[in-house]
């Protein structure tokens, strides 16, 4: 077990126990200034009624659900008070709402006054409990981390004078950053290699190399090859699920954006990871979970009839898959409606255009509503797609976006999306020159991503579905 999943088990585990503290000690309160609690004759028989020993079972595994969904456990280390803070606020208020509506609602007294002493008691209890706890645990890992003992397992993409330079700033700021450099990656210049103060690791290597020294991040320098040779190895980088630092003035090779990843230690920007919040992603996760699932249901007779047509309008499988890139360049077999006939790619991979003849007749009508997306509700089901999201494209097209507009692969940042902004403005693309346009959506959704603006995707995409037209 990894130590961010030992943490992760005891920031849990400390939180359950602390939101069963604060339940105990507001029923305790509650029995001392409640008169109707205290006709129950006694402190033990007070607790022991059902109604409280189900509040007391019941709303600690409920809290639990909420701070995962407030992105509480989503990051385990690095955590800033003020961040901690706020968060733990949150989920008091949160708390103490649920408490007030679930087990509160049918004793309210007619003292309005008594009512908001108990709301703020709730409050009170969950929010002193929680956060001495989580105060506790945090700052021990503080501690832990400025002595070195905890640290991020880091590897420097670089060799040379410039890489040593850097080791050594890492180093006096592992304190902040809380990197720990392990060793060099060699991408095949030979600068300097042979006199390098930790191992030096060769790039086609990176990933055993990476899952045998536990490696969280990778710190990319500009390479000696050039530009062309630094962007091939970020997009080599990517993939591998963790996190790829690199400076402000790198960042101009993929986009014009900057945004800093520790704004006290080396200014470097993560690339890797999309500038999300934690109830975003959790929250996204929860809505795409509980869409699809209702969504296959309602979809499923129409699905069966859509089928017949397709059946009867050409020989093939109802059910096309084909295998696209998803988030962090992952590989993932895609599911459509059939709209072209079975030898429409004969001659190789091939965009679509309006007249394009491989289009079958009812093909025509379901790309025109979209209806042939509807078994893709079952990639975003089981994680692979979102609802809402850049469109997810096929590794030969990916290959010649990257050489046109290298920042496509900040879009695999994501989850790949049912529908996206680039898809709801631009539509269908029939040439990669309409591809880069349409990306150009697609990081403006990644700037601007959350739950409003998905909402907002979903509503335009059902225009389209109901009147066959983009915006």
């Amino acid at each position: 077990m990894t130590l961010h999943a030992r943490h992760r088990i005891l920031y849990v585990t400390a939180d359950f126990l602390a939101t069963n503290l604060a339940v105990w000690l507001f029923n305790f309160m509650r029995y001392h200034i409640e008169v109707s609690a205290r006709t129950f004759g006694s402190l033990g028989s007070f607790l022991s009624h059902t109604p409280v020993m189900v509040e007391q079972i019941a709303f600690p595994f409920v809290m639990l659900g909420m701070y995962w969904l407030s992105g509480y456990y989503n990051e385990v280390f690095m955590k800033s008070r003020l961040q901690e803070l706020s968060v733990t606020l949150g989920n008091s208020i949160t708390g103490a709402i649920l408490f007030f509506f679930v087990a509160m609602i049918n004793d309210l007294q007619p003292d309005r006054a008594h009512t908001y002493l108990l709301i703020f008691l709730v409050f009170g209890c969950m929010f002193v409990c929680l956060y001495t706890e989580r105060y506790i645990i945090t700052s021990s890992a503080k501690r832990k981390i400025e002595a070195g003992t905890w640290a991020l397992n880091t590897l420097i993409v670089g060799t040379g004078e410039d890489a040593e330079a850097l080791l050594a700033r890492l180093r006096r700021l592992q304190p902040v950053m809380g990197l720990n450099v392990v060793g060099f990656v060699s991408t095949g210049s030979g600068d300097g290699e042979a006199a390098m103060s930790l191992p030096v690791y060769d790039i086609n290597e990176i990933e055993a190399v990476s899952d045998s020294l536990v490696i969280n991040k990778y710190v990319v320098m500009p390479q000696p090859g050039g530009d062309n040779v630094t962007k091939n190895v970020i997009n080599r980088l990517i993939p591998t699920d963790r996190g790829v630092l690199m400076s402000p003035d790198l960042y101009h090779l993929l986009t014009t954006r900057v945004r800093t990843a520790n704004i006290a230690g080396e200014p470097l920007v993560d690339v890797a990871h999309a500038p999300i919040s934690d109830f975003t992603i959790n929250m996204k996760r929860v809505m795409d979970v509980v869409v699809s699932s209702i969504a296959m249901v309602v979809s499923f007779p129409v699905i069966c009839c859509l089928g017949v047509l397709i059946k009867m309008d050409s020989k093939g499988p109802v059910i096309y898959s084909q295998v696209r890139i998803g988030r962090h360049k992952k590989p993932f077999k895609i599911y459509k409606l059939r709209t072209m006939y079975t030898d429409a790619e004969s001659n190789g991979p091939a965009l679509s255009t309006p007249d394009d003849r491989r289009i079958t007749k009812i093909g025509h009508f379901l790309r025109k509503y979209r209806l042939d997306e509807l078994p893709q509700f079952w990639n975003v089901f089981i994680g692979q797609m979102s609802l809402v999201g850049p469109r997810p494209e096929r590794e030969y097209f990916i290959n010649q976006l990257l050489e046109r507009a290298p920042y496509y692969a900040l879009v695999q940042q994501v989850r790949p999306g049912l529908t996206s902004w680039g898809m709801v403005k631009y539509g269908y693309a029939s040439d990669i020159e309409g591809m880069v346009e349409r990306l150009s959506y697609e990081l403006l959704y990644l700037e601007n991503l959350s739950l409003r603006i998905d909402i907002k995707i979903i509503i335009y995409t059902f225009k389209i579905v109901f009147t066959g037209k983009g915006i």
